[in-house]
């Protein structure tokens, strides 16, 4: 499955997902949802992913410690930024609106990571 089918995957999920990301083998891939206000250039967007995978790689840090990381939440005023972890150094990053009912967008997307992470090109 190519990335950006799995972004429409993620989309797919609910309506209040205004992103979905896959960084992938230090390849990047995203998609919005259809008729969303974009907060991000371009440039801001690859600014925010690259914060994000220097985050994934502190958290793994401690994996020795305490396990793998599975996802990350950050909360703004505006959107819930959500990084899901598979396959050790890839991620997904998804974006939803601040009332977003974030543990099932969590879950169906662990489900679906599980269904086809391994199978992403």
């Amino acid at each position: 499955m190519r990335s950006e089918e799995f972004c429409d995957l993620i989309l797919s999920i609910d309506k209040k997902i205004r992103y979905a990301g896959v960084y992938l083998n230090e390849n990047f891939s995203y998609k919005l949802q259809k008729n969303i206000e974009r907060y991000f250039s371009d440039e801001e967007n690859m600014i925010s992913v690259k914060t994000e995978v220097v985050r994934a790689s502190l958290r793994r840090y401690m994996s020795e410690k305490v396990g793998e990381p599975v996802y990350a939440i950050t909360k703004y005023q505006k959107v819930n930024l959500i990084t899901l972890h598979f396959m050790e150094t890839n991620l997904v990053l998804i974006s939803t609106e601040p009332d977003a009912d974030n543990s099932n967008i969590i879950s169906r997307a662990l489900d679906l990571i599980k269904a086809h992470g391994k199978s992403m090109e």
